[in-house]
């Protein structure tokens, strides 16, 4: 639950519990204002009858005086709170749409309303009273709004983060204030920049690096062609070639990292196997056996994913005990297995740049295969499996999320 639907909630909880209140309060305060109403009309009309009895219109008005009544025209009633027959007349307490409160009593042929002249007083301060809790909503509710506002820039700011972090280095969020939340993004910002800084030269550093060392390494391969066929001209040779090799790996390495989208097509497990051939170097095809159990459709980068293949097979090549090697294709599956000696090191730490086992220390390679493999299928949501059985290791790629463990 994000911070914004948690301050509305507790925004309309305490709205709720402010208007439950003040209903409360006000419907309390009416009936005990009723009450008091009931009980002085109920003692003054006794008085009443017995004046209107016995005094003229004169005296009867400066009694009512005494009593703070005073006589009012008649109007329609809207609620009861007494009606009372008497021997000779009527007797009613009721309240009127205007909300006064009224007393009508009729004495033979005689009718008069009256009205208190305190009551006026007292209704004063009922409205008083729901004035304050009026206002008190009100300054609930600019509270809220003010605290949403002050919070809104925190979406920029996870906006403009959702952005850097899917590959956007130059996601910058708007500084709209000056208070603690407009220093949070000052100093995203600032963070931001650095790290872009720092990303950029990066890449630029290996790109230069990886092209400057091409040329050199060519020429130095022409170079050797040149020379006679030696033990020592074929060491060179062959660590020129590993160069070369490697160069080309840093900058495969450096191109995954900088592609910020794949581009997704759809395409079969057959023509995936045939692209990753292609890309080795393979002077007997015999080497390699295909076990093609099923041909399944693949929705990926098919020049990465056929790269990622390429690279356990190269792998496999590289350390098998013996040939070939066997490439198993099941539904949603593409294995490698190779006839070796058992790791001896976790799976997991191969997964790491430069990193080699201690059987494979004499054999050519820089431990950069498994971590591109790694990387390429971890952009696609696939999962690389390793399973040890009977000395072959088995290398399976997983292309759908649902079957992986």
């Amino acid at each position: 639950m994000s911070i914004f639907t948690k301050i509305t909630v507790l925004f309309l909880i305490s709205l709720s519990l402010m208007i439950g209140i003040s209903y409360q309060i006000d419907k309390i305060n009416s009936q005990k204002y009723e009450s008091l109403i009931l009980q002085k009309y109920l003692l003054d009309g006794r008085k009443i009858f017995t004046w209107m009895a016995t005094a003229s219109n004169d005296e009867l008005n400066r009694k009512l005086k005494t009593l703070n009544l005073i006589q009012t025209s008649a109007q329609p009633p809207q609620r009861y709170l007494l009606q009372q027959p008497h021997t000779f007349g009527v007797f009613e307490i009721y309240e009127t749409h205007s909300e006064e409160y009224l007393l009508h009593i009729r004495y033979i042929d005689d009718d008069i309303y009256l009205r208190d002249t305190t009551l006026q007083t007292n209704q004063k301060e009922q409205w008083v009273l729901n004035a304050l809790v009026a206002a008190d909503i009100a300054v609930l509710i600019i509270i809220f709004a003010i605290i949403l506002r002050m919070l809104s820039p925190l979406h920029s700011i996870a906006a403009s983060m959702r952005r850097f972090a899917s590959g956007e280095y130059d996601s910058r969020s708007r500084v709209r204030s000056s208070d603690e939340i407009g220093e949070v993004s000052q100093t995203y910002n600032d963070m931001a920049q650095t790290i872009e800084n720092l990303i950029r030269a990066r890449e630029e550093l290996l790109r230069d690096v990886g092209h400057e060392l091409r040329t050199p390494i060519a020429k130095g391969l022409f170079a050797m062609e040149q020379i006679e066929s030696s033990d020592a001209s074929e060491t060179l040779k062959r660590s020129l070639h590993e160069l070369d090799q490697l160069t080309q790996t840093l900058l495969d390495i450096e191109k995954l990292h900088a592609t910020d989208t794949l581009r997704y097509e759809s395409f079969s497990a057959e023509t995936l196997l045939l692209s990753a051939l292609s890309k080795l170097c393979l002077n007997d095809e015999s080497a390699i056996r295909i076990d093609m159990h099923a041909n399944f459709t693949v929705q990926g980068d098919l020049n990465y994913l056929s790269l990622a293949l390429k690279n356990l097979l190269d792998n496999a090549l590289k350390y098998a005990d013996f040939l070939p090697v066997i490439v198993e294709v099941s539904l949603h599956h593409i294995t490698v297995a190779n006839h070796a000696a058992a790791l001896q090191k976790p799976f997991e730490n191969l997964l790491a740049p430069f990193t080699r086992d201690e059987h494979s220390r004499t054999t050519h390679g820089f431990g950069l295969g498994l971590n591109i493999v790694h990387k390429i299928l971890d952009k696609h949501g696939f999962q690389l499996s390793y399973e040890y059985h009977e000395g072959y290791h088995r290398f399976s790629i997983i292309f759908r999320s649902d079957l992986l463990t």
